[in-house]
């Protein structure tokens, strides 16, 4: 795709008049050095587009083959599994800790790291090393092409993410905007313990534009644990989990008994998929717009 007809593809979407995609469409036409912020604000400067980049979570992972990148990924997380190639990458942390002499070893450029998601201690010694972190933090659906943005800023591949990107754009006006009534809504991250998400997610941002409100929204905590009482209190008329390719598993056995709550009596129990969902991701677009459908069945069961 020529230059000009990216830029009328991205000028032609609305929500894309935000300062940093200014600056994005003009590092398609411009030279580094480069100079870019990560996802919490922090100012990172290279002298030449990044080339050997560290993935700290399967999302990132994800993301960074999305827009091209996949070719200059030298290290991952576990559980990378999206595209097919991240699994034949070195394996350099877990959800636990981070293997700092391996990193070392691969000598990268930068590293992506999930903001929230790692050691703060062991972040600090690759800082210390002089090692770049470019964090990453999605809180709703359009934070995911921003981040791709910059991330593409940062490896000077913009000419190649644009359209991607653009795309992005197009399609999360597509998610049904808020269709009424407003249903009540527990999204289940984890059966035992029981764990969701507040409103600093992704996926609430997603239940909102579905027509749906996380009952959990106003906890403190960014996936908070709570009991079983809590959520029959709150009454949802949907509770939904995530599973393995969207297909219904154990985790919802739990509220069989409760027939009374209003997502048994209009069969509000719904799943979703745990890799689409849970993994902030171009991909969770598309399933956002699927639990959107889910959810308009059930709106229609509760008001024929």
């Amino acid at each position: 795709m020529a230059f000009s007809a990216i830029l009328k593809k991205i000028r032609k979407i609305k929500c894309l008049a935000h300062p940093a995609l200014l600056l994005f469409i003009s590092g398609i036409a411009h030279a580094q050095p480069i100079s870019v912020s990560d996802d919490t604000g922090q100012k990172l400067q290279f002298s030449q587009p990044v080339q050997r980049i560290i993935a700290l979570s399967p999302a990132i992972t994800e993301n960074l083959f999305a827009i091209g990148l996949g070719e200059r990924i030298v290290g991952v997380s576990s559980y990378s599994d999206y595209p097919a190639q991240a699994k034949q990458i070195a394996i350099v942390s877990d959800h636990q800790s981070i293997d700092l002499e391996t990193i070392l070893k691969l000598k990268p450029d930068v590293v992506v790291a999930w903001h929230g998601g790692q050691s703060p201690a062991q972040l600090s010694v690759l800082k210390q090393l002089n090692i770049p972190i470019f964090f990453q933090k999605i809180n709703t659906l359009a934070d995911i092409p921003i981040s791709l943005m910059r991330l593409s800023q940062m490896a000077g591949n913009q000419s190649i993410a644009a359209p991607i990107i653009a795309n992005a754009y197009a399609r999360i006006p597509l998610i049904a905007q808020a269709p009424t009534p407003i249903l009540p809504a527990f999204y289940q991250v984890w059966g035992q313990p029981l764990m969701t998400l507040n409103q600093d997610s992704w996926v609430s941002d997603a239940l909102a534009r579905c027509g749906a409100q996380n009952i959990f929204a106003d906890l403190p905590i960014s996936a908070p644990t709570v009991n079983v009482e809590n959520v029959i209190k709150r009454n949802p008329a949907l509770i939904i989990t995530a599973s393995n390719h969207a297909q219904p598993d154990h985790t919802l056995n739990m509220w069989h008994n409760w027939h009374e709550m209003s997502a048994l009596k209009h069969q509000g129990l719904l799943f979703t998929d745990a890799d689409l969902m849970n993994r902030a991701t171009l991909r969770t677009l598309i399933e956002s717009e699927r639990l959107c459908t889910q959810i308009a069945h059930v709106r229609t069961r509760i008001n024929p």
